[in-house]
């Protein structure tokens, strides 16, 4: 008996507690407590204060009633649920371009829930007040406002965003330091909104830009992210004085003078993850400095003194060389598979289609098929006359006659009720058979290169030397 009494006075006090819960969500105001978070969980992204796609924000009241491109004020049109283009948009099969929040794949995809946008219709249907309570909501809705209440949409990146660098966090640039900069002709730009990080780009200022000119970049070296010094005049002695550029990740370096002394300062720049030579004067010495950036992803090493045995040897040096050898090994014999195979299928087809010829080549009509010639539609010659596709085919002079032979197909439907002999027929389409089962047969063994050559692209960085000359990865 006691032990009921305290489990009916533990089940009396869950359930005041659970009632007093409800009411107190239930004081709480429908749009700022409900629907607000779900924009800022599922929304924001973009269409916040960062982005607006489609022109269409939803961070503030303001921006929302504002509505976006082509929808203005129809994006929310209180007491109608069907013509609202919010509920609209939200309801959209999610493969539907339109459709919101947008599906790029099973795994990044946040919609908005049935107990969601129950909320949101019944908010809409009610007058769409900003100061309707959980409280003047029917019933049904109440439930699945609690639900909600009870959990919360949760923020989940998008497939594209979570695929996106995240970027350091470092203090501000000096402005007078980038204010000097920019008077040397120099593009200064932050890397993206809401951060400090920094690109330059001296390219436009072409051989004006010298070594002399890097000690301008030195006051902005912990914000200095992106460097682009193409095309200018900097050489090995320039790239040493950027050895205090620690951040720098990205860096391009194409049609300069340098040597591999340059990559031996390049070596000290221990975040670099882009590196382009193109066009430079480094060669395989270059490699074992090269070998030191332990993040690099890509390196364009086209039009310089480097080999494929030197690029090779790079990428080598970023993986497992067992592991890389083997799968190298696995693609180097698919290739040399593809053309066993592509030659052995083009042999068989030779055959068939000179079959096929031979049985084009002759005929069992006495006389030509046609009244007119194909060609000026002339009246034909009987003594004038050609063997196309196993029929004898007449003409009204020689002239026709050997512009027909050039290419008969583009006349065939001039030849009125043409129809080639069964042989040739036969023979024909023998050789479409093969033709098709060639391109299965080579396409399967391409799309195993294809995986292959994946798994080995994705072992260490990419190393283009360019289309003529690339190794054999790609």
């Amino acid at each position: 008996m006691k032990l009921l009494n305290i489990f009916i006075s533990i089940t009396l006090t869950f359930h005041s507690l659970q009632l007093i819960a409800e009411e107190n969500y239930s004081k709480k105001k429908v749009f700022d407590s409900l629907i607000q978070p779900v924009f800022v969980a599922k929304c924001l992204e973009c269409h916040g204060p960062n982005k607006s796609k489609g022109k269409l924000k939803l961070h503030t009241r303001e921006d929302f009633l504002k509505g976006g491109s082509g929808v203005g004020q129809d994006i929310l049109i209180k007491g109608n649920i069907d013509d609202s283009e919010l509920i609209y948009r939200i309801t959209l099969p999610k493969d539907d371009d339109e459709a919101m929040p947008p599906m790029e794949d099973e795994d990044h995809y946040n919609p908005v829930t049935k107990e969601e946008l129950t909320v949101m219709k019944a908010w809409i249907s009610m007058g769409a007040s900003f100061d309707l309570l959980v409280s003047d909501l029917d019933e049904q809705s109440k439930k699945y406002a609690l639900h909600v209440f009870k959990n919360m949409p949760k923020k989940l990146l998008s497939k594209s965003l979570a695929l996106q660098p995240k970027l350091p966090i470092v203090p501000p640039a000096d402005p007078d330091s980038l204010e000097k900069i920019r008077e040397a002709g120099l593009l200064v730009m932050p890397i993206a909104q809401n951060t400090n990080t920094i690109y330059v780009n001296a390219s436009y200022t072409g051989k004006n830009f010298t070594d002399e000119n890097i000690n301008l970049l030195k006051p902005i070296s912990k914000q200095l992210l992106w460097l682009n010094l193409a095309r200018t005049g900097v050489t090995d002695q320039g790239i040493a004085d950027l050895s205090g550029h620690l951040l720098l990740s990205r860096l391009h370096l194409e049609n300069t003078n340098l040597t591999d002394e340059a990559t031996h300062h390049l070596s000290k720049l221990p975040n670099i993850e882009y590196l382009n030579l193109y066009g430079t004067q480094v060669t395989d010495a270059s490699i074992p400095k090269l070998k030191k950036l332990k993040k690099l992803k890509k390196v364009f090493l086209w039009k310089t003194k480097v080999t494929s045995k030197g690029a090779e040897t790079l990428r080598k040096s970023f993986v497992d060389s067992q592991s890389y050898d083997k799968i190298l090994s696995q693609l180097k014999g698919l290739q040399a598979s593809i053309l066993k195979l592509k030659k052995s299928e083009e042999l068989k087809l030779e055959k068939l289609e000179k079959v096929a010829k031979e049985a084009g080549d002759k005929t069992a009509d006495k006389t030509p098929i046609n009244k007119n010639c194909p060609v000026s539609n002339k009246a034909v010659d009987d003594t004038k006359f050609s063997i196309f596709e196993g029929r004898k085919i007449g003409f009204c002079c020689d002239k026709c006659k050997t512009k027909f032979e050039s290419d008969g197909a583009v006349f065939r439907s001039k030849i009125k009720g043409f129809k080639a002999s069964e042989e040739y027929i036969s023979c024909y389409s023998d050789v479409q058979k093969a033709q098709l089962a060639m391109d299965k047969s080579i396409e399967t063994k391409q799309q195993e290169l294809r995986v292959v050559s994946g798994k080995l692209q994705g072992m260490g960085p990419e190393v283009n030397l360019g289309w003529q000359n690339q190794i054999v990865t790609k």
